[in-house]
């Protein structure tokens, strides 16, 4: 397979640079990666010192980062399917398990209503009275098992398809009550474990509740009828369980090549998503019910250059806000189908290069709080029989960029007060050490943003150099 040569001199063949040309966007590539530096790191001062409070002079020490703090996650449909249908013990699904831990620290765990026409989705109570949670409580116990943050998705979705049939026969008050007790009850029960909800999905292209009956998409809403009903979804959320994150959720805000109309002509676009996307969110703020953040889908396909990328960052960071990356995809098909006569070795390779910059982009802003993929590992696996399977480009950049390019490990020297220094990726780190005549031994210790200081640690290295 094609090598892809690291850094920005590598260049798009000719016959793709029309769909996807890194060179254009070197600049933006490089501010990322200094933002990554500046918005990602923190320095970390660690004071080490014997059992009488002595400063180890001297000291050479292994720092190695064990997790971020930022999450790095991907949709679980995949393996909600294989639990849901008696596979979870298979050979694929372990190798599956087995590479996903290779490469996230978080997933988005499913928890439809009911979803329709995908009838293989994880639905949570498509006939009355058949509360079926077993499966996302299998994938979120999954997740806390290995150490990863588990997010919901979604609480609440007005869209028709996403609502089932049995809640339409009752009144807009009755359908209401239903879904208050459908989310209070899912964020109670998995209070402490799922610490990130898509608490609201798709309100920007949808009606509200009351207007569902009227839905001729695009259906472009009012912000105060979105608001109307958003704003106790969030209330029930925080008063379930105040300490998790939760997002409203949204599409279409991203590219600017194209738009839609409404069935009266008025034009949407991806501006003008996002200057209601922001006001929708300032009024559930000035109402006390804001968001943690804002999330943006980003089903931007081969569309989206990096410029424009972090251009709609800077728009939403300068409103005040955070943004997750949730849903993010990129289809090799796209590739495929317009530009045929390109070896597929080579689309493999390019595919790999732009989700690279891509999360590359992201990471480097400071207004971004977390990326999710939503097909990664279908795009970067290729399975073949039974647990068998190659892994694409795609996957060996996205590992490396995520557990070495942005991991921190290193040898740091104390010095005559004791203190071990460096700047670091913020998470969690091992301290390494050796005391004399055993074996080495960990301190856990986390590099936090914004609790920058002086940590002390002890350590069992016998008498202070006097």
């Amino acid at each position: 397979m094609t090598k892809v040569p690291e850094g920005e001199e590598w260049r798009a063949m000719d016959g793709a640079r029309d769909l996807y040309d890194p060179a254009a966007s070197a600049t933006v590539l490089r501010s990322a990666r200094d933002g990554i530096r500046e918005h990602r790191q923190g320095d970390v001062s660690l004071r080490l010192i014997d059992r009488k409070g002595r400063p180890l002079r001297g000291l050479r020490v292994d720092i190695e980062q064990t997790s971020h703090a930022f999450q790095f996650g991907e949709g679980l449909w995949a393996l909600d399917a294989m639990w849901r249908d008696g596979e979870w013990e298979t050979g694929r699904c372990r190798a599956y398990r087995e590479r996903y831990l290779e490469v996230f620290n978080a997933a988005t765990n499913l928890c439809y209503w009911t979803e329709r026409p995908r009838n293989d989705a994880s639905k949570t109570e498509d006939r009355q009275g058949e509360q079926r949670v077993e499966n996302f409580a299998a994938t979120v116990d999954w997740c806390l098992a290995n150490g990863l943050t588990a997010k919901g998705h979604p609480l609440f979705w007005s869209i028709d398809k996403c609502t089932p049939d049995w809640v339409k026969r009752y009144d807009l008050d009755t359908r209401m009550k239903f879904a208050e007790v459908r989310v209070r009850n899912l964020v109670a029960r998995f209070k402490g474990r799922v610490t990130v909800w898509d608490a609201v999905n798709e309100a920007l292209w949808e009606p509200a509740p009351k207007n569902l009956s009227k839905r001729d998409w695009p259906h472009i809403e009012a912000v105060a009828d979105m608001a109307e009903y958003i704003a106790p979804v969030i209330r029930w959320c925080r008063e379930e369980d105040p300490d998790a994150l939760y997002l409203i959720n949204d599409y279409g805000v991203e590219n600017e090549s194209k738009g839609v109309r409404t069935s009266d002509g008025t034009e949407v676009t991806a501006a003008s998503q996002r200057a209601r996307y922001i006001s929708l969110a300032n009024h559930l703020r000035d109402t006390g019910h804001a968001p943690d953040a804002l999330g943006l889908q980003s089903h931007t396909g081969w569309v989206q250059n990096h410029a424009e990328q972090t251009a709609v960052y800077d728009q939403y960071g300068e409103a005040g806000w955070t943004v997750h990356i949730t849903e993010f995809w990129a289809h090799i098909k796209d590739l495929r189908a317009k530009h045929p006569e390109v070896p597929e070795a080579d689309l493999q390779n390019l595919l790999a290069e732009y989700v690279a910059n891509y999360l590359t982009a992201a990471f480097g802003h400071p207004a971004v709080g977390a990326f999710y993929f939503w097909g990664f590992m279908g795009m970067a696996v290729e399975w073949t029989e039974r647990s068998g399977h190659l892994l694409r480009p795609v996957f060996h950049r996205v590992r490396k960029l995520i557990h070495e390019d942005w991991k921190t490990r290193l040898s740091v020297t104390t010095n005559d007060e004791g203190l071990a220094t460096f700047r670091g990726f913020f998470g969690d780190y091992s301290l390494r050490h050796q005391p004399t005549g055993g074996p080495v031994c960990g301190i856990r210790f986390s590099n936090t943003k914004g609790f920058e200081g002086v940590q002390s640690i002890i350590l069992d290295q016998g008498s202070s150099p006097s």
